[in-house]
């Protein structure tokens, strides 16, 4: 993941870019690799190129936040994920429940208990080098009810 700090000196906003692929270049290729390898299979046992195609197409498009690089903001109001290829997503301070650190980032989660059914619920924060900074600004401006 390669990161970039884009803050200002204020630290009123916190900005910063991670590009998975970028970072680890070996693991990219293993990905890429199987993904061709599914294509392979489907062609052989479909006989289709098209399905193949499509397959291979729906598997790249499922890993775009490994391959494409992700741009993090931090205000006032809350945190925001864009990139290409999708929607970005935002969290106001206000939604934030609970905040998990995890091996890459922080998970900030409107549910005040975690749950194996609602994993994918809330926004996670990717982070390389700056994860205590990030850490940091979301303890700041986190509502006072939500479990760390």
């Amino acid at each position: 993941m390669t990161a970039r700090d884009d803050s200002p000196a204020d630290d009123q906003v916190l900005r910063w870019t991670v590009h998975p692929a970028a970072q680890d270049r070996a693991r990219a290729a293993v990905v890429l690799g199987i993904v061709a390898l599914a294509g392979l299979l489907a062609f052989s046992v479909a006989g289709s190129a098209l399905l193949a195609v499509a397959g291979v197409a729906f598997l790249l498009a499922s890993l775009r936040a490994f391959f494409l690089p992700r741009t993090y903001v931090l205000d006032a109001e809350g945190a925001r994920e864009e990139g290409p290829l999708a929607a970005a997503r935002r969290m106001p301070w206000s939604d934030v429940r609970r905040v998990t650190s995890a091996r890459h980032g922080l998970h900030l989660s409107p549910l005040y208990a975690e749950s194996r059914w609602r994993a994918d619920r809330g926004l996670f924060l990717r982070t390389l080098d700056n994860a205590e900074r990030v850490a940091a600004f979301v303890a700041a401006r986190k509502p006072q009810d939500a479990v760390s």
